[in-house]
């Protein structure tokens, strides 16, 4: 075990996902309309599709295909262009935290907690050139270990762990906001910033795929 490698991949995670980017913007918003449990399942979603994007290019780094650069474009479209909608719809809502306070529909919690933990799925790979990042990231610690397959477990482990434990941070302090105007701010703010970054991508994404089909 190489430990000092090991306490630099841990600062580093933790510096990545420290910064404010889509995931954390939408847990944050989640976690002030509807509470940590709802931003929970919301970071569920978003590490869900972390370890889909980290085992693709596990994948990659073993040799056991080559991504299409034109897929990965038009993957990255569809994931920006659903998050530009779901930027929209929380510009459109106004939170009314009296009212959410007094609901009490059983029933309909499964269905609600779907919706939270489908949410962040997409948002968390709708930038599957994230897969490019992991590749270049983590072979510079796959050192952590002899084994290759020991290596990659230890990774993803120490991942999954900081992903949940920071993202519920942010999940808690925001779902314990009790000022309507103040959620109300940092919900549109929140919307403000993710349809910025959509529109951003979807532009370089368009621009890329015109690029390449010329």
């Amino acid at each position: 075990m190489n430990y000092p490698l090991i306490f630099a991949y841990i600062t580093t995670i933790v510096l990545f996902l420290g910064t404010p980017g889509p995931v954390t913007v939408m847990v944050a918003n989640t976690a002030s309309r509807h509470g940590f449990v709802a931003g929970f399942l919301t970071v569920a979603g978003t590490n869900a599709a972390s370890l889909a994007l980290i085992g693709t290019s596990f994948l990659v780094i073993q040799g056991l295909f080559a991504l299409s650069e034109t897929w990965l474009l038009y993957l990255t479209l569809f994931g920006l262009l659903y998050l530009a909608y779901f930027a929209v719809q929380i510009l459109k809502d106004s939170i009314d935290l009296n009212a959410l306070k007094a609901q009490d529909t059983p029933k309909p919690a499964a269905k609600h907690a779907i919706a939270h933990f489908k949410n962040g799925f997409l948002v968390g790979i709708s930038n599957p050139k994230d897969v490019l990042f992991f590749i270049a990231f983590f072979p510079a610690f796959l050192g952590v270990a002899d084994s290759l397959t020991l290596a990659m477990l230890i990774l993803v482990v120490i991942w999954v762990i900081l992903d949940y434990g920071i993202l519920s941070l942010y999940s808690y302090a925001f779902s314990k906001m009790t000022n309507a105007k103040l959620v109300n701010a940092a919900s549109k703010l929140s919307g403000v910033i993710l349809l910025l970054v959509a529109v951003y991508g979807v532009y370089k994404t368009v621009l890329e795929l015109m690029g390449g089909l010329s």
